[in-house]
């Protein structure tokens, strides 16, 4: 029971009574005055701890700051006993663009397993295609496919390509999400604002400081815009944007590629 009622002497709960409020309201101020008037009693005053020892990492000598679960410098946790990489805490090991897209849809598998079985499946169909052919049409066909996709291998294919959505899965990936309003990449893509697009204008650098709902932002499709590295520095602070089309743009690699590293799930097709 609170002190300041112990005169009381009805330890009963019960309900207010529905007159003479005026009294019960004067004694109750008068109890709120009397404990404002009386902070003292009330507060807790937490001291902090003096003279702390230093934790030295066990592997470069360096004082660990308190509060800190590894060292600095080197990275080394002493409560696991061993160098501690943030990647191990990210389910999708550190990949990035269209590697962690790949990695979230298709049941979680690496991608270059995926591309890997695409691959084997394409050759037992052409293999396929070869046995049952009967015809050296046939035959001539299945031949210009092998050739034709070895020379993709080496040109549009390469893993360069594909990071930055040159390729023909992140094309391919573009093309749906264009034609059914990006519902398959942004959360709510019918949202005022969520998806911006302007394709072959006049969009720079100072239209994209002018965004001020940055939260509601999820998709920028500005291919062939005068944007420039100074308008990338503004999506860093675009934390919901997942993608950005910035085809034929004069904007660096370096600049893209930091955007990248700040937003690994961010899909960049340049």
């Amino acid at each position: 029971m609170c002190k300041y009622c112990s005169d009381l002497q009805d330890d009963d709960l019960c309900l207010a009574p529905l007159d003479d409020t005026s009294k019960h309201a004067t004694q109750f101020a008068s109890l709120a005055q009397h404990s404002v008037d009386q902070p003292d009693s009330h507060e807790v005053f937490l001291q902090p701890e003096q003279n702390a020892d230093p934790v030295y990492c066990r592997k470069c000598n360096a004082v660990i700051p308190n509060g800190r679960l590894q060292c600095a410098e080197c990275g080394y946790n002493p409560h696991l006993s061993r160098t501690f990489d943030p990647i191990e805490l990210d389910e999708y090991e550190g990949a990035m663009g269209f590697d962690r897209f790949l990695m979230k849809h298709p049941s979680q598998n690496a991608p270059a397993n995926l591309i890997l079985w695409l691959r084997i499946f394409m050759l037992f169909l052409v293999m396929v295609y070869l046995v049952t052919a009967r015809d050296v049409v046939s035959v001539l066909v299945s031949a210009l496919l092998v050739v034709g996709y070895i020379g993709y291998l080496f040109t549009i294919g390469q893993r360069v390509n594909f990071h930055n959505g040159k390729s023909a899965i992140p094309k391919i990936v573009l093309l749906f999400n264009r034609l059914g309003g990006w519902s398959g990449i942004a959360t709510n893509p019918k949202d005022n604002g969520a998806v911006i697009t302007v394709r072959h204008g006049h969009f720079g650098d100072q239209d994209l400081a002018a965004f001020e709902e940055l939260d509601v932002i999820e998709i920028i499709d500005i291919p062939a815009s005068q944007i420039t590295d100074i308008g990338i520095l503004y999506l860093n602070n675009l934390t919901n944007l997942k993608a950005l089309v910035v085809q034929d743009c004069k904007v660096s690699t370096d600049a893209l590629d930091e955007l990248q590293r700040q937003n690994k799930a961010l899909l960049i097709w340049r």
